[in-house]
């Protein structure tokens, strides 16, 4: 019900009501020098550093990374998984990080671009329901802005949970185009497969509106959560010059088995 209900507020709405509730504890709160204001944050729960630090340790064990690596953060937010990586690069070492949210992108080039110059974010204002209505700008249009085969590395975490078929899809290709060859990109997903669809009617994150290849869990708010079936969306990554190097499904659906996060997490390799 709170779900729903927040929902229906405004990208700027949820952001204002962010800031009010968590105000109280952001005034006396200690966090880490390169911690925003919980009120800031607006990329989802849990302890915004050890989240990161979490991942990061994904990243370490399935994505290759090295001290020189050029690392891309598609849907970079507020900062949360860049923060690991600025004790890891050297000064030969980028990351560069895109996001349709102002707010996120402007935090970052203030906090973490000023101490590391090799670390850069770029706002891209395209249009989500969730996140930002501001533009017409749509994600299956937009033309990643950076050369081909110039990073070594790209991730996505609880973006394409949050992101139409034929977005998905684009970015896929654009993901395709700069990487460079044989190198990583990990991504979270929320997959229907037979095991997350027994489960799923009886977890808060249930997908009703099924569409087939897709399902939603609000039809009047449609990327706020999008999950996708397995059987399509795997043939996508390969048609897409992918290989499916790991996949490990998560605990979003109330499965307990072979699991290593909350959301599904896919490692793919270009070939």
């Amino acid at each position: 019900m709170l779900r729903s209900l927040y929902y229906r507020l405004s990208p700027k709405q949820r952001l204002l009501l962010r800031k009010v509730v968590y105000a109280p504890i952001d005034l006396f709160r200690k966090r880490h020098e390169l911690e925003p204001p919980k009120g800031y944050v607006y990329t989802g729960p849990g302890n915004y550093i050890e989240i990161g630090e979490i991942f990061f340790g994904y990243f370490k064990a399935y994505g290759n990374i090295q001290p020189d690596s050029r690392i891309l953060d598609i849907g970079s937010g507020i900062g949360r998984m860049a923060i690991p990586f600025t004790e890891f690069l050297n000064e030969n070492g980028t990351y560069k990080g895109f996001d349709v949210v102002a707010q996120g992108v402007d935090w970052c080039t203030a906090n973490i671009t000023s101490k590391y110059p090799n670390f850069t974010f770029k706002f891209t204002p395209l249009k989500n329901d969730l996140y930002n209505l501001n533009t017409n700008a749509e994600a299956k249009d937009f033309t990643f802005p950076y050369d081909n085969s110039s990073f070594d590395f790209a991730f996505l975490t609880s973006v394409f949970t949050h992101m139409m078929p034929a977005d998905v899809l684009h970015y896929l290709g654009e993901i395709y185009r700069v990487l460079d060859t044989k190198k990583i990109c990990l991504a979270t997903f929320f997959i229907l497969d037979e095991t997350s669809r027994k489960h799923m009617s009886s977890s808060k994150m249930n997908f009703k509106v099924d569409r087939q290849t897709y399902a939603l869990m609000d039809e009047k708010v449609k990327e706020a959560n999008v999950a996708f079936d397995k059987d399509y969306i795997f043939a996508q990554f390969e048609a897409k010059g992918f290989q499916i190097v790991n996949y490990f499904p998560g605990t979003w659906s109330g499965r307990t088995e072979n699991t290593l996060s909350y959301q599904d997490i896919i490692v793919l390799k270009k070939n």
